[in-house]
């Protein structure tokens, strides 16, 4: 592995390493490949106009959304600073290839001598990102985010409340498309919802093909699906024209306290977009038999969950919206989200709807999951 430092080492990273199959005796190579390390040594973290990206993309992301130009950024830089993260993963480039007019790059991000804390959760490598390089209209060598390239080749599939965007290669059902949308409509009238709107639904059968539109070739994190609201869409690895949790999350208003903002979505869409809340909350019903020392607050707090996802902590909230729903109705569920985003706060607003003192709520919510034991 040999390596070429960067032009302008600005963030005082290591210095951008490569592999034997980029070739930079090729001058537009080279050129492509200096392009990417000035860009990952030029804060890639911050919110500006970076000059090493296309000024289309610059002016979508940056000025149209006030958001880092590289749909990567939010995802590479959520826990670690960009100084930070490349020092502990160093970037090298696998590989610079043509596509038409235009380069596609791979740079994986490597740990080689990892702190216990990464070799510990076995964090590594944590990506791997995909760039486009192509030309701007002074001849320059500029990245372009994945997304415009990936979705070219897509197709679209319109209803009243989705579009639907999605892969060739998926076997898309356009009558489980529309029983979707009618899902969306009965939502938005059982709960009278003015403001919800029609919503675009990205669809696709894997998490490296969700990964592909925001610049990942790999992505460690256990992602399969998530909203961004701000942009009024969903995104859904799981090859299912439904994810009803989803729906539930762009089109409900918002709530303060995110136990119940994941709850209202579980109440009504499941735990992962189709499974009955009730199923979950069985399993863990029964998982809590063996482990009486679990209180409600552990779940609440995410201190009890299962190894690879919040499931038990989205299922106990749909158990309070279920309760609420019980004693008081649909009405009750405003009042329920007057609550803070903090414990002791929901435990006021469940006491007060369902007339119990507030040191009676943890018991009683605990007590009612635990029957959940025999659901089948």
């Amino acid at each position: 592995m040999t390596l070429l430092q960067n032009a302008l080492p600005a963030c005082g990273q290591p210095p951008l390493r490569l592999t034997a199959r980029v070739d930079t005796t090729n001058k537009d190579v080279k050129s492509v490949f200096q392009l990417v390390g000035r860009y990952l040594n030029n804060h890639p973290d911050s919110l500006f106009a970076n000059p090493d990206w296309q000024p289309a993309e610059v002016q979508r992301q940056v000025v149209g959304h006030q958001e880092r130009v590289d749909l990567a950024a939010p995802f590479l830089f959520a826990d670690l600073p960009a100084r930070r993260m490349l020092a502990l993963y160093q970037p090298t480039v696998l590989s610079i290839e043509p596509v038409g007019s235009k380069y596609l790059v791979r740079v994986l991000f490597y740990a080689e001598n990892p702190p216990k804390w990464i070799t510990d959760s076995r964090w590594n490598p944590p990506h791997i990102l995909r760039y486009y390089a192509a030309r701007d209209a002074g001849g320059a060598w500029k990245l372009e985010n994945s997304w415009g390239n990936e979705l070219a080749r897509w197709r679209t599939y319109q209803t009243r409340w989705i579009s639907f965007h999605y892969p060739p290669t998926l076997a898309f059902s356009e009558a489980k498309a529309r029983q979707a949308s009618r899902f969306c409509d009965s939502l938005a009238t059982t709960l009278k919802l003015p403001d919800a709107k029609p919503f675009d639904y990205y669809l696709m059968s894997s998490e490296e093909e969700l990964g592909r539109l925001f610049n990942f070739d790999y992505w460690l994190a256990y992602n399969t699906g998530f909203t961004q609201k701000a942009h009024n869409r969903i995104f859904s690895a799981r090859g299912r024209e439904s994810h009803l949790h989803e729906f539930v999350h762009i089109m409900y208003h918002p709530v303060p306290n995110y136990f119940l903002a994941e709850g209202i979505a579980t109440y009504l869409g499941g735990v992962d977009g189709y499974t009955p809340y009730q199923q979950t909350l069985r399993d863990v019903a029964r998982d809590l038999l063996n482990k009486p020392t679990v209180s409600f607050a552990d779940i609440y707090n995410n201190k009890y969950r299962n190894q690879t996802n919040n499931n038990p902590r989205y299922a106990a909230g749909a158990l309070v919206y279920a309760l609420v729903r019980a004693k008081v109705g649909i009405a009750g569920f405003a009042k329920l989200e007057e609550s803070a985003n903090t414990y002791e706060s929901l435990l006021g607003q469940v006491g007060q709807l369902l007339h119990l003192k507030p040191t009676q709520v943890e018991a009683y919510l605990l007590r009612e999951l635990k029957s959940y034991a025999t659901y089948n």
